[in-house]
């Protein structure tokens, strides 16, 4: 499936096109060295006209239209690249193809019905001169838009005059957008009426030339093989890459090892610590209640070393009232027995006694001293 296609072209370019290239037949003796090398001559036998006996009898006709109209509507200025003629091509859809109906495509409905009428219509019955069907050049190529490989349609390739009313042969005011998509149109509202399939895909290599399509396969070839050594290069760099990658997490991977050993004794150790902290604990809980203990005990004694030092003060006030009141006594005896040797020897051995006894208080040590005395 593609689109009609309209090529501009001059009756002298369009004899050259006839010699090289159109009426071919399979015969032996034609010895044409066709610069297509697609063209497979064991088919050529099967080519075919609408509209004409032979494509060199459609660019006759073509001339002739040429000078018939330029006699009544000669051009205001010849020009030496004036476009005389069209090549109208139109492929075979392939569905069309692969259901076994291209030759009822072309003969039945396109060419009888289509192009004897319809066609006849569009260009104007004067203008329309016939084509040539070729179904000697299918074969593989590479779509580049598709990016994939594709087959070529059979395709004719038909002659007819862009003529327009009161302006003669004249390509520009006939090729406008409008009617160049009534061209693709009017073949494709056929299409689907005859066939139920779509003619207007939008693809067309046999807009192009053997030449051409050969050169775009090429170079998207090229491309694609340009786009396969990139990703080579890279699928190379990145397995260089993923194999230091590779080390680098097998060495991460030992040192984790490492890691796991060393924190695995960490625990180990811990545990231990863990254990040690938890007697440690204990022991210090009970020493905690020992000290506890020994506080209330403690406290017990200070308290009763409190009440003790109390009565000691006490007792030490009055044994020094009993000394002072002693003293007095010893003093008011001496003064009785002075003229007594022995009274006053007995009376100054108890006054140093008292003295003594001073001493002892004052000095807190009257753990030794006889009281009763």
């Amino acid at each position: 499936m593609a689109s009609t296609h309209l090529a501009k072209i001059g009756i002298r370019n369009l004899k050259i096109v006839k010699t090289l290239h159109m009426d071919r037949h399979g015969d032996e003796n034609d010895n044409r060295n066709h610069s297509n090398e697609n063209i497979n001559p064991e088919l050529s036998s099967g080519n075919f006209y609408v509209g004409c006996n032979s494509y060199a009898e459609a660019v006759d006709n073509a001339e002739k239209r040429l000078k018939e109209v330029d006699a009544v509507l000669p051009p205001k200025r010849l020009k030496k690249d004036r476009v005389e003629a069209l090549m109208v091509n139109i492929p075979c859809p392939q569905e069309v193809t692969e259901q076994g109906r291209t030759k009822e495509f072309f003969n039945k409905v396109l060419f009888i019905q289509f192009f004897t009428r319809t066609m006849k219509d569009y260009f104007g019955e004067k203008n329309w001169h016939g084509m040539e069907i070729h179904v000697d050049e299918v074969h593989k190529y590479y779509d580049p838009k598709l990016h994939k490989e594709c087959t070529s349609l059979v395709h004719a390739h038909g002659v007819a005059t862009p003529f327009v009313e009161g302006k003669g042969v004249n390509c520009k005011a006939f090729m406008t957008k409008a009617n160049l998509a009534r061209a693709t149109k009017v073949v494709d509202d056929m299409c689907l009426r005859e066939f139920g399939v779509s003619f207007r895909t939008y693809r067309d290599p046999q807009h192009k030339s053997v030449e051409e399509l050969k050169s775009e396969t090429n170079i998207a070839r090229n491309e694609m093989q340009r786009v396969v050594d990139t990703q080579n290069k890279m699928i190379d760099q990145n397995r260089d890459t993923i194999i230091k990658q590779n080390d680098k997490i097998v060495e991460n991977q030992m040192e984790m090892t490492e890691l796991d050993t060393a924190l695995q004794d960490m625990r180990s150790e811990n545990r231990s610590l863990q254990t040690e902290n938890d007697k440690l604990r204990t022991e210090n809980e009970s020493l905690r209640t020992a000290l506890d203990s020994k506080t209330k005990d403690f406290e017990a004694v200070k308290s009763n070393y409190s009440k003790c030092f109390n009565e000691t003060k006490k007792l030490k006030g009055n044994i020094s009232k009993l000394l002072k009141s002693q003293e007095i006594e010893l003093g008011n005896l001496q003064n009785l027995t002075k003229n007594n040797t022995e009274w006053q020897n007995f009376i100054s051995n108890e006054q140093n006694r008292i003295e003594d006894a001073r001493d002892y208080l004052e000095l807190g040590n009257a753990d030794d001293f006889d009281f009763e005395r």
